[in-house]
């Protein structure tokens, strides 16, 4: 596909960017895992006494960007290059406008929102010009004899497949040699999908009344993510890579610690020895009381604590080396509360988290009311977390040296 002069623009500013020395200074507070392995740009951060600044992200949801930068929904998702072209344009006005700490990364992932992987199982995604896609209402599997139907996804030709590879061809034509397209992960969690496929209040029914059912529904989503992962790998002419489970119907009090523990922990413990470790565990939902049960997964790089979460008991639950990312309310946090507020929050995060590897995430936004006024507290909130989680103690330590 040929470049148009807009495209050619953006990719200079882009690269011109990319070097910038803010960029390397935020770059120095991650480790160097690639960002397209996980959902949304996230990274691991370091350990708390080895960065200037603790971590802080804000990510705004694709259909606020369309309010911001003027595009259609439905086009970003299927044309690629107004996808490339808006993508540019997002990371450039974060990083000129928020300052926060998503480094520009000249790796750009092809990403589908929640519906890649219900697609590949018959569920159609809604595509509409003024939102996110959407996962298809009506359930796939209405019953067992459907489950027994169902063949695993064909990486070619199942679901959105064929859109992925059409963008992804069109994408590096597009890039030529200034960036790099990669191709989506399977980020769903075989319960998160299950719930997709069958309908979260079937599924938790099932696991009471059907559990026969449910461990075979489960069974079934693990060993198709296990096939489509390897046939990823296949394409790419590479190894399988770190995986991640995207778990936001993992909560209490939908779930228990004995449900999660007989239903779901074992194939994500399946899951972690199938890809090497588990490099991001996320639910926004609350898991206070299922921490103890997560921390079992061998190797966890990065645990989402969201804000329904307790804080005290997920960073202990853990202990050991994994790194977590505290992710606060957009409304309560962040537009509706005062400088004030927002510093005594942080300062309450630091105080539980420092001495580990964190990150404060604040993300989700969409337009609520007015959208100047929303932008407006967004940079406040960030400017207000560069001053708190600035990191005195690093610097002194640097001093000494």
């Amino acid at each position: 596909m040929k470049r148009s002069n807009t495209l050619k623009a953006l990719i200079e500013e882009f690269r011109k960017l990319e070097e910038h020395p803010r960029n390397q200074t935020i770059k120095d507070a991650w480790y160097s895992a690639e960002s397209d392995r996980m959902p949304r740009g996230r990274r691991i951060p370091r350990l708390s006494s080895e960065v200037e600044t603790i971590p802080f992200t804000v990510e705004i949801e694709p259909d606020m960007w369309n309010r911001i930068l003027h595009f259609g929904m439905k086009d970003f998702f299927t044309n690629a290059t107004c996808y490339l072209e808006n993508l540019l344009r997002m990371m450039i006005y974060r990083f000129r406008e928020f300052q926060d700490f998503s480094p520009l990364d000249t790796t750009i992932p092809i990403w589908f929102g929640a519906v890649l992987e219900s697609s590949l199982f018959g569920a159609e995604p809604v595509f509409r010009e003024d939102q996110c896609p959407w996962v298809a209402r009506e359930p796939v599997i209405k019953n067992e004899a459907d489950l027994e139907r169902l063949p695993l996804p064909d990486f070619h030709r199942s679901g959105l497949m064929p859109l992925m590879h059409k963008m992804y061809q069109e994408l590096r034509e597009l890039a030529g040699d200034e960036l790099r397209i990669s191709l989506p992960q399977w980020f769903r969690s075989p319960f998160g999908l299950a719930t997709h496929l069958r309908g979260l209040d079937h599924m938790l029914t099932d696991l009471v009344l059907n559990p026969q059912f449910a461990h075979r529904l489960m069974r079934f989503l693990t060993n198709a993510r296990k096939h489509w992962v390897s046939e990823r790998a296949r394409f790419l002419d590479s190894p399988i890579e770190p995986g991640v489970l995207s778990n936001d119907e993992v909560n209490v009090p939908s779930l228990s610690p004995e449900l999660y523990e007989e239903f779901i922990l074992p194939y994500e413990l399946e899951l972690c020895q199938f890809h090497g470790r588990i490099v991001y565990w996320h639910s926004c939902g609350n898991t206070s009381d299922l921490a103890a049960s997560i921390a079992k997964i061998p190797i966890l790089d990065l645990f989402h604590i969201g804000p329904w979460t307790d804080l005290d008991r997920a960073r202990k639950a853990m202990m050991r080396n994994t790194a977590f990312e505290k992710c606060l309310m957009p409304t309560t946090d962040i537009y509706f509360a005062s400088p004030e507020s927002m510093a005594q929050q942080l300062d309450e995060i630091r105080n539980s988290m420092d001495g580990s590897a964190y990150t404060v995430r604040a993300d989700a936004f969409q337009v609520v009311g007015n959208l100047e006024e929303n932008l407006a507290k967004v940079k406040q909130w960030c400017a207000v977390a560069r001053k708190k989680l600035h990191n005195e103690a690093f610097l002194g330590a640097k001093t000494d040296r």
